[in-house]
């Protein structure tokens, strides 16, 4: 996997440089060292590939729901039962969208706060 490679695979997962060191136990800077001019370690590049199946198995389980509104956490904080990022789940629910012509809200419509 290059780095530019890498790169494009964490952004369109919706993934940030924080959420991939913490779960690396590196450094932000050795994540973006990977996305810039050295290649990720074997294991690294193979998490990513496993990230990207299991965004892909989220998009599939959303597209076969056969739901026609998917809900989607605002925050960070208001994501429950999962390990991954409210812009994974927004990131999951977008291609599935892409893919089914989903309508995504916010969990709380109410709710005004930004991220």
């Amino acid at each position: 996997m290059t780095p530019a490679e890498n790169k494009a695979l964490r952004e369109s997962m919706g993934l940030t440089l924080k959420w991939l060191a913490n779960r690396w136990g590196v450094t932000v800077q050795s994540v973006k060292r990977w996305e810039g001019s050295r290649t990720p370690p074997p294991q690294i590049a193979k998490d990513m590939l496993d990230l990207k199946r299991k965004f892909d198995a989220e998009v599939q389980r959303l597209v076969e729901d056969g739901g026609d509104i998917v809900e989607v956490p605002r925050r960070d904080r208001d994501c429950t039962g999962s390990e991954q990022s409210a812009a994974w789940a927004r990131a999951v629910a977008q291609r599935a969208k892409e893919r089914r012509g989903l309508t995504m809200e916010f969990r709380d419509a109410n709710d005004t706060e930004k991220q």
